[in-house]
């Protein structure tokens, strides 16, 4: 299935269009009530990633039944990657697939979440363990939206567009020139930024739909940021753990990565997060059944260079000691 992308400013007329092409939309309480014109007649659910669970999935699936929708059908996702990821699981469920809409309404899912197809649900303590790869017929990223984010949430997406530029070496470059101005929030930085991660992101996807060779280089950061992020339970948006993921990886493979490129994203995570508190044994057990992982070893994507990225795998003996070496030597930064 090929995925139909439209991004710009203001895209109202065309999201709401596409709205009244879907037999269903589905909405968490706070865009349902920041945008009541669009979601007057949505299925509303509850917001945050806690929810993204499968009694939230089978609410969907149950209300797509009751409201009698067709193989023909489409449905719409409205809101941030929590939304956009359950919803496009349900669709790939529903009489074994039925179209769908993703209109993302958060920096995060503009420039990750929404492109790409990757649907899914947290299951057994284990960040999207279950899911299908199922794109999304069309995808509309109208930056107006970024208008009403809160603070967790431009932080959230201040995680992926760092995590992606460190992707390309124009990107990195392109971040690094403009670090200010994104803290700033100012427009034409942030949009640049956006579209720029759209773009790298469309690319990867393309080359590598099912994440089977290049895509796992956008799990950057994210090895030990999930692992952080279910072990704590959630408190803190998904960017935040990247951002930590992706400094705590770096400090456990400093041997391995260009010096002034290490301490030069140390510089620019420490300006988002803090180091992370949480116990080697932990993370360790939680990293452990991440899906990239085959055998005994622990799979990290390492960005050693601008635009350069290695699969690096670590024995469980050795996470251990580069993990508590690597909190002490962030401690000191």
């Amino acid at each position: 299935m090929t995925t139909n992308l439209l991004y710009g400013k203001d895209l109202r007329g065309d999201i709401k269009n596409a709205l009244s092409l879907c037999a269903m939309v589905v909405t968490d309480d706070n865009v349902a009530r920041l945008y009541p014109e669009l979601t007057q007649n949505a299925f509303v659910i509850p917001a945050g990633e806690n929810n993204k669970n499968q009694q939230t999935l089978f609410d969907i699936l149950t209300e797509m039944n009751k409201r009698g929708l067709k193989r023909t059908d489409k449905i719409a996702a409205l809101g941030g990657g929590v939304v956009g990821d359950i919803v496009g699981l349900a669709a790939s469920l529903y009489m074994r697939g039925i179209a769908w809409v993703n209109i993302p309404t958060t920096l995060l899912a503009m420039v990750d979440s929404s492109i790409g197809g990757k649907t899914a649900i947290d299951f057994s303590g284990v960040k999207n363990l279950i899911g299908a790869f199922y794109p999304p017929e069309r995808v509309i990223t109208s930056y107006r939206f970024l208008e009403t984010l809160l603070e967790k949430d431009w932080l959230c997406g201040y995680g992926e567009v760092i995590k992606t530029c460190l992707l390309t070496a124009k990107s990195y470059s392109l971040l690094i020139d403009n670090l200010d101005n994104i803290i700033k929030r100012d427009r034409d930085a942030v949009y640049a930024l956006i579209e720029k991660c759209i773009e790298i992101k469309q690319a990867v996807v393309k080359a590598d739909p099912k994440e089977k060779g290049l895509r796992k280089i956008l799990n950057v950061g994210h090895t030990v940021g999930h692992a952080l992020e279910a072990a704590d339970g959630y408190k803190s948006s998904h960017g935040e753990y990247v951002l930590k993921g992706i400094m705590t990886e770096c400090a456990m493979c400093k041997d391995i990565m260009d010096e002034d490129f290490y301490n030069q994203i140390i510089s620019v995570c420490g300006r988002f997060v803090t180091p992370p508190r949480t116990s080697v044994k932990t993370v360790k057990q939680r990293a452990f059944h991440d899906k990239k992982n085959y055998g005994d070893m622990i799979t990290v994507m390492l960005p050693v260079a601008a635009g350069e990225v290695l699969h690096v795998r670590i024995a469980q003996d050795d996470f251990t000691e580069r993990y508590d070496k690597a909190i002490k030597e962030l401690k000191k930064v």
